[in-house]
């Protein structure tokens, strides 16, 4: 499900801004919206986009980025490499007391 729900809000839409086309991700366009709803009063939206600033502040303390201009392909690549490694863990698990085969060469 994560995965489907990442794939569609990195897909491509073309929007209209200060009548010009523009192409954004799915996920932009929605937050542009969003803000879009609650600057002109709307209070759910409001609601909704105070909710998502606060858990992005609080995800920014718990786990800081190491470099705030990642561009859009060293995003998937860090994603891929964290998929593999997952998947690496899930299929050679280390059983408790047993050393891994790399650190055993470095001592």
């Amino acid at each position: 499900m994560a995965t489907v729900l990442e794939r569609m809000l990195r897909e491509k839409v073309v929007i209209n801004q200060n009548g010009r086309q523009k192409t954004v991700t799915k996920l932009e366009a929605a937050v542009k919206q969003l803000i879009d709803q609650a600057a002109s009063g709307e209070l759910k939206a409001f609601q909704v986009l105070s909710t998502l600033v606060r858990s992005v502040e609080e995800r920014e303390v718990e786990a800081p980025s190491l470099n705030s201009t990642f561009d859009e392909i060293d995003e998937q690549v860090v994603l891929g490499i964290m998929k593999r490694f997952e998947n690496s863990r899930r299929e050679n698990p280390v059983k408790k007391g047993q050393a891994n085969e790399a650190d055993t060469h470095t001592q």
